[in-house]
């Protein structure tokens, strides 16, 4: 007898379905290429086939996943209808939750939809800023709940581990800087606080390797636009790379850089019903494991 077809692994297989791509759909469903490989082997094995064919430098599907992708679709529809017609929540209030730039261009806030559209009597107040700034407005109590670095967690903050996001340097394909003397950089401002560009820059000096800003910037979108334009090279998040990006590495004689650990925060005194079902959500989506909560049996893992 044929096996289930878990949501999870259907989710999984229509993203690299669609996006042709396994690193594409590992950013969209915020999960490891590792992860998504080995969710794509339960699948073959359960079915007893091959549904993807990896040979190439763009996944293609086999005939069996061509047949199966239709079928995933309809059935992954079918459950996001089910679930928008439950009320699986009675919370009433709001609750302002706050992000990374880089976490608000993917699908986190597609998420934050859905849980309105859910948990109708909830309202959400979404922010977007650094994450120092959104630690300390969790830290301040200014805030119930914030996905951010994990780096500027204090003792009395209560966080989650999420997932760990890599770091890159990229660059516009056609800029060449290995002649200059001094390396242009694209990054934050200096006097903002950064683990991950401090442990990078500390690498360069430990090389001797001359440096300069060549443009800095708060925001993701002007750092992006700065590295397309060939300002320099950026110290960007991998995420955040477009097409028209190359990224770089070691070869070009750069230093590895360290991934940032992201966490969903939460203030002390955030303690309503709404900010327990809100976070829960986050965590069943977002997080590694199960989380038990309000939400757990309503919602598959994507």
């Amino acid at each position: 007898m044929m096996a289930d077809l878990p949501v999870d692994l259907l989710r999984t297989f229509a993203t690299i379905a669609d996006t042709g791509s396994y690193t594409r759909a590992a950013g969209l469903l915020f999960r490891t290429q590792p992860a998504l490989s080995l969710q794509m082997k339960r699948l073959e094995d359960r079915l007893a086939t091959r549904l993807l064919d990896r040979s190439g430098r763009r996944v293609e599907l086999t005939e069996a996943g061509q047949i199966l992708l239709s079928y995933a679709h309809r059935i992954l529809d079918l459950h996001e209808e089910a679930l928008a017609k439950l009320s699986v929540v009675e919370a009433e209030g709001s609750v302002r939750v706050g992000v990374l730039e880089e976490v608000a261009l993917g699908p986190l806030v597609d998420l934050l939809t859905k849980f309105g559209r859910l948990c109708t009597k909830i309202r959400v107040e979404l922010q977007v800023s650094t994450s120092w700034e959104l630690a300390r407005a969790v830290r301040e109590n200014k805030m119930c709940l914030a996905v951010a670095n994990a780096a500027y967690a204090e003792v009395e903050q209560m966080t989650t581990p999420l997932w760990d996001e890599p770091y890159v340097w990229a660059a516009n394909p056609a800029y060449d800087f290995h002649d200059r003397k001094s390396l242009p950089l694209v990054l934050d401002p200096l006097d903002c606080p950064w683990a991950v560009r401090n442990g990078t820059l500390d690498a360069l000096n430990a090389m001797a390797r001359k440096w300069h800003v060549a443009f800095s910037s708060l925001s993701l979108m002007a750092l992006q636009a700065g590295v397309r334009a060939g300002l320099g090279i950026g110290l960007i998040a991998q995420s955040a790379v477009t097409s028209d990006m190359r990224v770089l590495g070691s070869e070009e004689g750069l230093p590895a850089i360290d991934s940032a650990r992201i966490a969903l925060y939460r203030a002390t005194e955030a303690t309503s019903e709404a900010v327990d079902s809100l976070e829960d959500f986050l965590l069943t989506h977002l997080g590694t494991g199960a989380v038990p909560g309000v939400l757990e049996a309503a919602f598959a893992s994507p």
